[in-house]
Order: C-alpha cells, then sequence, then structure tokens
C-alpha cells in the first residue's frame, strides 16, 4: 500500500511502546506520524453489526504503522444525485491516500510534534471525527491532514475510520436485543476509538486528560451524540463542532427499524434471518444499500438532505433528542464548547438540487426538494426571504439563505442560549474559506465569495500544501494560521483566546489577540445576545445575526427537532 501526497522517509522511523504493544511510525518535517493503528479487533462475520471491541494487545512484534490502511466501505452519499456524487468519486480517487476499501477498516492514526520524555507533561489531544454523510470518506482523507495544525499548535491529532451506511446503522429492538445487535454502530465505533486514546496516547505525547472532540458535518452530529451520551462523558473535556445539521433530530429507534427491515429485504434475508445478513458478501450489500436507501427516502420529509444514517434514540446509549436533553440540562454540562456554522451552508446543495436556475414562478414546487407542501407557503409568506424577479439565480441565493438559517444558524442560536445557561460557550460564523480542491462549483467558494458546507476543512487545518490542485494565497495562509490558532487553544485550555503558558504560536498572532472572542454565558442576554466570531481574514464579533428570521423560526415555523420531534414519529408500514 502506498499513499500519494505525504511520503515516506524509512531513514526516520521510530518505534513507541504503548499499552496495546509497540508500534512503529516515522516522522516528517511537521510531526511524527504513526498511520493504520487497529484500534477494534475486525467488524467481519460474526462481528458484522455488533457493538465493535478493543484490538488485543499485539503479540507478534512491532506493529509496522507506517502506512494508511483500509478504509470502511463507500456508498454514494446521495444515489440520484449525480453532481454530488461526481463530486464525492472525484476526491475519493484523488485524496484518499490509495488506502483500499474493506470491511475490516477500524483504524486510526495518530499524529504528534513530540513523544513524550521524562519530566514532560503531556500535550492537548484533538480526536477529529470526518464527516461524508455516513457513508463516505475516512481517517486518512488528505483533506484531514493535520502536519501543519501540530506543528504550529503544539497538539495531538488522531484521526479514525468508524463503519459507514447500514454497517453502522443496523437495528431493530424489537428482532434482536441491543446485547447482539445495539445499533448506533457508528456512534460505538468513535466511542471505542476515545477509549483506546485514554489508554494509548501517553505513549505518543499526549494527554489523557486533555481530550477534545472535533467533528465536521456528520463528524460533528456524532460529536452531538457524545454530548448526548452520559457514558462518554469521561472520554473528553472539550467537543468542536463545525457545521453540524443541528436543526435535524436523532433518528427515532421505530424509524431506524424501519430501514433495517427495507435493508434485510433487499438483502434477500428473512427480517430476523442475522446469520444470512452476515454472511453476504460486501459487494452484494453495498447493492443492497442503494435499494434500501432509495426506498427509505421517498416522499419522506424526516430524512431532510438525504441524512438517512444519524444517531438513534435507542434509551441506551442516547436517551432523548439533544434538544430536549439540553432543555433540561441533561447533556454534559461540563464539557466546553465551540460550535458554528459556514456563512453559506446550504449552498453546497443548491446545484445538486437545482441543477437548472428556477424561475421565481416555480418557488412552490422547487421547494418540495425539502419541505412538505403545507409548509412551503408560510416560508414564501414570511416575509424574511424575498425572491427577486430580476435576478436570474435569485430562487437559489434565497434557498441557501433560508435553508442555512434553518438547518444551522438559527437552531444553534437557540441551543447556545440552552447550553451556555450551564458552561459558557463559543459560537463563530465562517466568513471566509477555501475551495474545494478538484472540483469546478459554480455556486460556492472566492468566485462567488458564497462560503458554503465543508469549505472551513481547509482552514482548520491547514492542509492546502497536501492536496493536489490547491494554491493558496498570503491571505490563505493567514487565515488558516488564526484558524488553527484559535482551535488549539481551545484545545489546550477549553478557550479560544490566548492563554499563559501554553505551548504555540496563539498568543503571538496579532490576527488573534487583536479580538477578544466573546463567550455565551448564562443565557447572553439584551444587546450582547448571542455573541458570535464572524471569522475572516480580520475577524470580528458580531451579535444575534438574523435575529428576526431565527425567533420566527423558533416559535412559528419550528426547527426540524421541533417539527419533526422525534417522539411523534409514526413507521409508514408495519416493522416486521
Amino acid at each position: 500500500m502506498r499513499r500519494v501526497y505525504i511520503f515516506r522517509d524509512d531513514t526516520r522511523q521510530i518505534i513507541v511502546n504503548a499499552s496495546v504493544g509497540q508500534i512503529q511510525g516515522w516522522r516528517d518535517q511537521n510531526a511524527f506520524r504513526f498511520l493504520g493503528i487497529p484500534y477494534a479487533e475486525p467488524p467481519t462475520g460474526e462481528r458484522r453489526f455488533a457493538k465493535a471491541v478493543l484490538k488485543a494487545p499485539f503479540t507478534n512484534g512491532v506493529w509496522d504503522a507506517i502506512d494508511y490502511r483500509y478504509i470502511c466501505p463507500q456508498m454514494p452519499l446521495l444515489p440520484d444525485r449525480h453532481d454530488i456524487n461526481k463530486l464525492q468519486e472525484t476526491l475519493l480517487s484523488e485524496l484518499e491516500n490509495l488506502a483500499p476499501e474493506d470491511e475490516d477498516c477500524l483504524f486510526l492514526n495518530v499524529y504528534t510534534p513530540s513523544l513524550k520524555g521524562s519530566g514532560k507533561s503531556g500535550l492537548p489531544v484533538i480526536v477529529y471525527v470526518h464527516g461524508g454523510g455516513y457513508s463516505s470518506f475516512s481517517g486518512s482523507t488528505v483533506l484531514f491532514e493535520p502536519g501543519h495544525m501540530i506543528a504550529r499548535g503544539g497538539v495531538v491529532v488522531v484521526t479514525l475510520n468508524y463503519r459507514l451506511g447500514f454497517l453502522g446503522w443496523f437495528e431493530n429492538q424489537d428482532t434482536w436485543n441491543r446485547t447482539a445487535v445495539p445499533g448506533n454502530q457508528a456512534v460505538h465505533d468513535v466511542v471505542l476509538a476515545l477509549k483506546w486514546v485514554q489508554k494509548n496516547i501517553a505513549a505518543f505525547g499526549g494527554d489523557p486528560g486533555r481530550v477534545t472532540a472535533m467533528g465536521e458535518s456528520v463528524g460533528a452530529v456524532t460529536v452531538r451524540a457524545l454530548l448526548s451520551a452520559p457514558s462518554t462523558w469521561n472520554l473528553y473535556q472539550n467537543v468542536i463542532m463545525e457545521s453540524d445539521p443541528i436543526s435535524l433530530p436523532f433518528k427515532p429507534a421505530a424509524m431506524a427499524a424501519q430501514e433495517t427491515t427495507y435493508f434485510m429485504e433487499a438483502l434477500g434475508c428473512a427480517p430476523q434471518d442475522i446469520i444470512c445478513a452476515r454472511a453476504v458478501p460486501i459487494k452484494d450489500l453495498l447493492k443492497a444499500q442503494l435499494v434500501a436507501f432509495d426506498r427509505a427516502l421517498a416522499d419522506n420529509y424526516w430524512v431532510t438532505f438525504g441524512l438517512l444514517y444519524r444517531p438513534v434514540i435507542d434509551g441506551d446509549l442516547i436517551a432523548a433528542n439533544f434538544s430536549e436533553l439540553a432543555k433540561q440540562g441533561r447533556h454534559n454540562t461540563q464539557a466546553n464548547i465551540l460550535w458554528g456554522t459556514m456563512h453559506d451552508e446550504a449552498g453546497l446543495y443548491a446545484v445538486p438540487y437545482w441543477h437548472d436556475l428556477v424561475p421565481v414562478s416555480n418557488a412552490s414546487a422547487a421547494l418540495l426538494e425539502l419541505f412538505e407542501k403545507e409548509r412551503i407557503a408560510t416560508v414564501l409568506n414570511s416575509g424574511f426571504f424575498p425572491l427577486n424577479q430580476s435576478q436570474p439565480d435569485s430562487f437559489r441565493i434565497t434557498a441557501t439563505r433560508f435553508a442555512t438559517d434553518y438547518f444551522w444558524l438559527c437552531p444553534l442560536r437557540y441551543l447556545s442560549h440552552l447550553v451556555s445557561q450551564h458552561k459558557r460557550t463559543f459560537h463563530y460564523r465562517f466568513d471566509r474559506g477555501r475551495d474545494i480542491p478538484l472540483v469546478n462549483d459554480p455556486f460556492c467558494g472566492s468566485k462567488t465569495n458564497r462560503w458554503c458546507h465543508s469549505l472551513d476543512i481547509q482552514p482548520s487545518f491547514g492542509s492546502g500544501d497536501a492536496v493536489p490542485g490547491y494554491f493558496q494565497d498570503g491571505d490563505d495562509a493567514r487565515f488558516a494560521r488564526q484558524v488553527i490558532d484559535r482551535l488549539t487553544s481551545f484545545a489546550k485550555t477549553g478557550d479560544p483566546n490566548p492563554q499563559p503558558g501554553q505551548v504555540g504560536y496563539e498568543a503571538s498572532n496579532p490576527d488573534v489577540t487583536s479580538v477578544l472572542w466573546i463567550a455565551h454565558e448564562g443565557g447572553s442576554g439584551g444587546d450582547r445576545y448571542n455573541p458570535t466570531l464572524d471569522l475572516n481574514v480580520e475577524s470580528a464579533m458580531t451579535f444575534d445575526a438574523e435575529a428576526d428570521a431565527c425567533d420566527w423560526m423558533e416559535k412559528d415555523f419550528l426547527f426540524d427537532f421541533l417539527y419533526h420531534d422525534p417522539a411523534k414519529y409514526k413507521p409508514t408500514k408495519p416493522i416486521v
């Protein structure tokens, strides 16, 4: 196996002694790299659909962690959306470091600027959970290359794979008990990786008492699940949630069971025959996923944006939707929270959903992609999102603003108010980003100055020079330095504002020190409601962006977790 963009140096190898055994990695100009370390026993055969178990200690010598290992089997993000699938295919072929797919895929990668020596205290640790719709990408995707974050920020970074598609979201509690088939397999994988970190990260120079769980997109949804799962709260101290579509609730167990029933039918297995399902070859299983996926999506407004796979309210790991837990103070009230959005999140979906320009007169029909018919008139008549007849692309521009507010910005404002009553919360919005490489997006990015979903990844890692076709100017590099400094400062102390005595450059970066990031505290009211750092080359604090539209959504239109309250879900057909 080989990698494409980060080249190994066989002359600079090093061995660490971890609890799991001896692991051999290597050193480049930025970091020590230990790649493709198994954190779980292979989730294959009888372990398919089961809760993963920690990898047993190595008994056959030194584990070779020089190259990336297998990534989890991938599937299209949205099977019927050509533009999204073309984007995904391009990124997978170019950015996965040539790591092949295999069901035996529960590997993680550790990157550290310094191995712990005698008398040294451990460095803070960021455990990164990748996005990709719970359908694609991996911990080895080169977009998440953390070399510059490590070297500049003085942190250890762990990236990981978790099971995707129905391999990570398979359950029917009326058919199988949760000991045999727990459901939420993907979340349990991440929890297991965090447990591995607790046992082993000190050998890599990390401090198991200073762990930040960080995720983007559905990676942030997983972090939201961690905030909702008391059994995980001793595994991390801070969370960073980038671009969580937080209006979308966790899934009711009955909905997950119905989707699993569709999947069993597509596999050609009897509804209760788990032995049959575990024996299906992976290539046939992936085909069956597409059939079940399409069937589950059909006319189902509970699955907005095609996010079929998501954490399930199972009564075991997760007791209720995060919004309900936050309202009652039953989430992790001790965790430091930093979360936020892109300025134009929903723009990523504008062209895939509406490939051609949409006349204003067709707005109602076009919005059926997102909402039930009875809700569309409410949006169009609200007065908050007017359409402009003289602008040919008015519909997609306005729909982007509305969907960004509805699925990301406004519910985050609402939830920030709730969680900050227990612990201060830091809220941001990216007003700048970096174009996705290799894909010519006509709607998002620097050409249009629309900063859409996923365009925060490169600045967060400073990974531009690791990606083919990426070119950055001075402001791009300057902006990435600021973002890295703020994120790693938070990982060190739970505060993105520089604190004395920390390793790193944040305290000497004027782009960081010149603007105090004001926290949302005690429900923050009055003229300082919802303090938000607008991230740009020159960042600035703002207060209560989109206040009127957000108030309308909260009280009248209702966020998705209120309108599609998981407790109200009724299956569309009997579940076997």
